[in-house]
């Protein structure tokens, strides 16, 4: 095995923002290209560090990005000199690919500034999440340009496509300068890979864990991975050894809104977890209620059903999908309106064309009729809609996502409270993490015997050390850090 480099430029002691740089005999490849969410909150102010002329050099003065040479597109970096001199100072990185782990913006959602020279690799089924979610997000500048790039020098700014390799499954990466097998593995979205680099006998979960639907995928993972002398493992939930299977949320949803009779039933989840939403809508239909879409979610499906997609997809000819009122002609409806944005128009034309499965259903329909449906939301803003559908007291709601994590969201989470005791509503929350707990964590790596363990993606994790030490872990543990470059070998 050659000797060769690891940089954790970031994710090294925060959840998320991964981006990591493996090098070896002059060739580079980059694992996940996310944006680093918490630090973004931490300092952005307004609307200047929004403006395409700034984005590059705020985000490198206040570590949004790395200060890497080599990786940053040549206009960005060419529009101002002050980026220039920040990067000048820098270690150089030169990657031929970026690979990516999951359709998560903390593991992609910085990719839009890596120079257009960089190839992105990614399954077919991950490009199209990732299009769809960006197409109905409100990114955009520098951030939504992941598969087009719009040179910010030239006069005319016609956009231009980014070189991209689509892998297979348990299929050698193509155009990769290593052996790199891309593993399916369970997450809470579909098409969530780990790898495994065989010439350099090196492994990386991305985000993993083994109590979801597609556990199997996991456990085959381990063993592909298995012997390794180095393993890159994400460590978001080491410091808790709680673990809710997904099959429990479910149940416990399913027990809960049992109770509801009569009023209406509500479920905040994520619109990119397609397991989750199948599972709700098969719950809705057995409960005998009408399930809802919102939107984005039936956005998604209607994308991966185009592309061919293995995903097991819910069945939409029985549900319906959310007509959201935001015109201020046409009582509201009118799909002619601005306020219509592209694939939010032509999701609905589909539906009233009858070109796609799902009916619209509007907001004072599930007034009148609040036992009959489960409406199932992709946010906690959209809670907003609920004061359309003007929920009879008592009606029920669960939240089934992550938890508030640092100071913005526990303010968001209390403004959805306050939101929540007006409407009168009876909250719970029921949610199965994506990340495996720490019990599991230990048995990953366990079963993997890596020599080496770098922990990434975690708040904690002097806790991998702390585990070698009590010997629940039989490996060497190297905290990363940005400003370490860990030379490695056999």
């Amino acid at each position: 095995m050659p000797a060769f480099e690891l940089r954790v430029l970031d994710g090294a002691d925060c959840v998320g923002g991964n981006k990591i740089a493996v090098s070896s005999g002059g060739d580079a490849v980059l694992l996940d290209f996310g944006i680093n969410l918490k630090r973004k909150r931490d300092y952005l102010l307004g609307y200047r560090a929004l403006t395409v002329a700034n984005t590059l050099y705020y985000y490198l003065y206040s570590g949004i990005l790395p200060r890497i040479r080599g990786i940053y597109r040549d206009d960005l970096v060419g529009i101002d000199e002050r980026v220039g001199e920040i990067l000048e100072k820098g270690e150089p990185v030169e990657a031929s690919m970026c690979i990516f782990s999951h359709a998560h913006r903390d593991h992609y959602g910085a990719s839009g500034f890596l120079s257009d020279k960089i190839m992105l690799a990614m399954s077919r089924s991950m490009r199209t999440i990732m299009e769809a979610m960006l197409e109905s997000s409100a990114a955009s500048g520098i951030e939504a340009e992941i598969f087009e790039v719009r040179n910010r020098i030239e006069e005319r700014r016609e956009p231009r496509e980014r070189s991209i390799a689509i892998f297979e499954e348990y299929s050698s990466i193509p155009s990769a300068p290593f052996h790199v097998t891309p593993c399916p593995i369970d997450h809470s979205i579909p098409a969530a890979f780990s790898f495994v680099i065989e010439d350099l006998s090196l492994a990386y979960t991305g985000d993993i864990r083994r109590h979801g639907a597609l556990k199997s995928l996991t456990d085959r993972f381990i063993e592909r991975a298995a012997g390794v002398e180095y393993l890159i493992i994400e460590g978001t939930r080491i410091d808790s050894s709680i673990m809710v299977r997904e099959d429990e949320v479910i149940r416990d949803i399913r027990r809960y809104l049992e109770d509801k009779v009569g009023k209406l039933a509500c479920i905040i989840i994520s619109p990119a977890d397609v397991d989750r939403v199948r599972s709700i809508i098969q719950l809705s239909e057995e409960l005998g209620r009408i399930p809802v879409l919102c939107p984005r979610a039936a956005h998604l499906i209607d994308r991966l059903a185009e592309s061919g997609t293995k995903i097991p997809l819910p069945d939409l000819r029985g549900a319906g999908i959310y007509f959201e009122r935001r015109s201020l002609t046409g009582g509201g409806y009118d799909l002619e309106s601005q306020h219509y944005r592209g694939w939010l128009r032509k999701m609905y034309a589909d539906r009233l064309d009858g070109r796609k499965p799902g009916a619209l259903v509007k907001a004072e329909e599930i007034s009148k009729k609040q036992g009959d449906y489960l409406l199932i939301l992709g946010g906690l803003d959209q809670v907003l809609e609920l004061a359309q559908v003007r929920p009879r007291p008592g009606s029920g709601l669960v939240v089934s996502t992550s938890e508030p994590h640092d100071e913005e969201q526990e303010i968001e989470w209390a403004r959805f409270e306050r939101w929540v005791n007006l409407l009168r509503l009876d909250l719970r929350i029921a949610h199965s993490s994506g990340h495996a707990d720490r019990e599991t964590l230990i048995e990953i790596i366990n079963e993997i015997r890596p020599r080496v363990l770098i922990p990434v993606h975690t708040e904690s994790p002097q806790e991998f050390q702390r585990l070698a030490e009590a010997g629940e872990i039989s490996c060497e543990v190297l905290l990363p850090s940005p400003a370490k470059l860990l030379r490695l070998a056999k």
